[in-house]
């Protein structure tokens, strides 16, 4: 057991350790069986049609969601992981059959493809534009950025806690964090439970790391029982045994951000899966921009190495299975599945191959803005998927609509609640926003030497456009090309092009209330359906 400041820990019962270990050792023999067949191939986000030479091995079908409506919602369970892009969860079964447990979110989009400005506008429901928390360290990004902006003192929590809600953090708080405050153990505004890294990047890792556990300093080791996503699921399976309702829980994952690091149960896992080849992979589009267009293609060799780095980041990613899994069976314990909203989503995306690029994210290419985004719960639509163009900053809106709480008349987003109404025809934004404004610099968990330029870009429906800081652009008919390769903002109609000009220069100067309007704004729509009815 881990020394903790001269005294072993103790707040982990036997029984809770049991209990869990039974969970993750029935999942790890599933994985296992499972380990070499052929996973399936990436479709589009959220899609779950398998592509030629799939294996015919069924996904582990969950539980059913409850029944009920989503008046019965007393309590949301937010499990936000990290760096998990949509082509990684399709092929963990455990995470894919989630999109039979609930509603899918096929366009929900983030509004940074980097760590902290992402984290940032959930919780402030900001575009980056507005909370400027634009890079992951500072003096420009980071929790340091964010404490000195008192950004904590009226954000989600806060919210929620005003109105009478338990409010806890379990994992990835904010890049940085405990950066500039007072002590190693501080803890932000509004939390009622706080637990959280105080090692920076080290936490990455998954090893040898120091917890801040709601004030106490807590350290730990390597050994196998002390891999930090195990730790900490085990830390919020307890946590969700006494707390009283009605209460929040954000369960921050580290994985499967880079290193990768995989749960000894699962180290065994997608011993044969490689990178899938869309049609994205390794070439050239039409009419690049000169920051893509001077990339090579890849070699054999990093073509390679990239096949064993997406076996690390699956492997890496069946720790968010293993945590929803105990998460959800402590819920069904505690007699809170009946009552409780889990959402499951990713703070940003990833790419590895797509258009050349070896790895990473932080550009608009759906690889690395578009992630997953799952409603699991009470009068939730099993199975179901809603292509209405979503955003991060909605995720603060609805949360705080179902649990009661006032939303900051800052806030840029809107509850998602209305597109589970069943009027089909609920009035909802026509685009939404993903920003871009600072690079990344050595030290930082998500540095590339490969980076795009600065940019804004606006993400429909059927419309990918962007405004590079260096005055080119690029425009994406999705209709047509869903892969995102043909640049096609020379030989669109200009009033089109007009128009998605205007809504993103206005969606990136907007703030509050005059978001909801400059994301309604006409974007060629009704252009595109009259294109592809001819």
């Amino acid at each position: 057991m881990t020394e903790v400041h001269g005294r072993k820990r103790v707040e982990v019962t036997t029984a809770a350790i049991t209990t869990i270990g039974v969970i993750l050792a029935v999942f790890a023999l599933l994985m296992t069986a499972l380990s070499n067949s052929a996973r399936a191939g990436e479709a589009l986000p959220g899609d779950t049609q398998a592509t030629p030479g799939a294996s015919d091995t069924p996904s582990p079908t969950p539980e059913p969601s409850t029944s009920g409506s989503t008046s019965d919602i007393k309590n949301v369970v937010l499990l936000l992981a990290d760096d998990l892009d949509w082509t990684a969860f399709n092929q963990v079964p455990r995470l894919a059959a989630l999109k039979d447990a609930g509603t899918t979110l096929t366009n929900f989009v983030v509004t940074d493809s980097l760590c902290c400005p992402s984290r940032t506008s959930l919780m402030r429901s900001q575009f980056v534009h507005n909370h400027r928390v634009i890079s992951n360290v500072p003096p420009v990004g980071g929790w340091s950025k964010f404490y000195a902006r008192n950004l904590q003192n009226d954000c989600l929590p806060t919210w929620l806690q005003s109105a009478g809600v338990n409010t806890s953090l379990i994992g990835k708080y904010l890049n940085g964090f405990p950066m500039g405050t007072p002590t190693e153990n501080y803890i932000p505004p509004g939390w009622d439970y706080f637990e959280t890294s105080t090692s920076k990047n080290q936490a990455y890792k998954a090893v040898n790391y120091t917890l801040n556990v709601n004030g106490t300093l807590e350290s730990y080791g390597s050994q196998p029982n002390e891999f930090l996503n195990d730790v900490l699921t085990l830390d919020a399976v307890q946590h969700l045994s006494t707390v009283q309702s009605p209460f929040f829980l954000e369960f921050a994952t580290y994985n499967p951000h880079t290193p990768f690091p995989a749960a000894p149960q699962n180290e065994q896992t997608h011993l044969t899966d490689v990178q899938p080849r869309v049609p994205s992979f390794n070439v050239k589009g039409t009419n690049e921009v000169s920051w893509l267009r001077k990339l090579p293609v890849l070699g054999s060799k990093q073509l390679s190495n990239l096949d064993h780095l997406w076996q690390r980041r699956l492997r890496s990613a069946e720790s968010v299975a293993d945590s929803y899994d105990a998460l959800r069976a402590q819920l069904k314990a505690s007699g809170h599945l009946e009552d409780t909203l889990i959402i499951v989503a990713s703070d940003n995306g990833y790419h590895a191959g797509v258009h050349r690029l070896s790895t990473g994210k932080q550009t608009a290419f759906r690889e690395d803005s578009v992630v997953p985004a799952i409603l699991i719960g009470p009068g939730i639509p099993q199975g179901a998927s809603i292509g209405k163009t979503t955003s991060m900053v909605d995720l603060g809106p609805t949360i705080a609509d179902l649990l009661g709480a006032r939303t900051a008349a800052f806030a840029d987003g809107r509850s998602l609640m209305p597109l589970f109404s069943g009027q089909q025809d609920v009035p909802w934004r026509t685009a939404t926003l993903t920003e871009s404004l600072a690079r990344t610099k050595p030290g930082d968990p998500d540095y590339s030497k490969i980076e795009a330029p600065p940019y804004h870009a606006l993400r429909s429906e059927q419309w990918l456009y962007v405004e590079y800081a260096n005055g080119e652009r690029e425009l994406y008919n999705l209709a047509l090309d869903p892969y995102e390769m043909n640049n096609v903002v020379g030989s669109t109609d200009p009033v089109i092009v007009a128009q998605l000009h205007a809504q993103l220069d206005a969606m990136k100067h907007c703030t509050g209330a005059s978001c909801r309007i400059a994301d309604s704004m006409p974007n060629g729509t009704l252009a595109t359906s009259a294109l592809l009815a001819q």
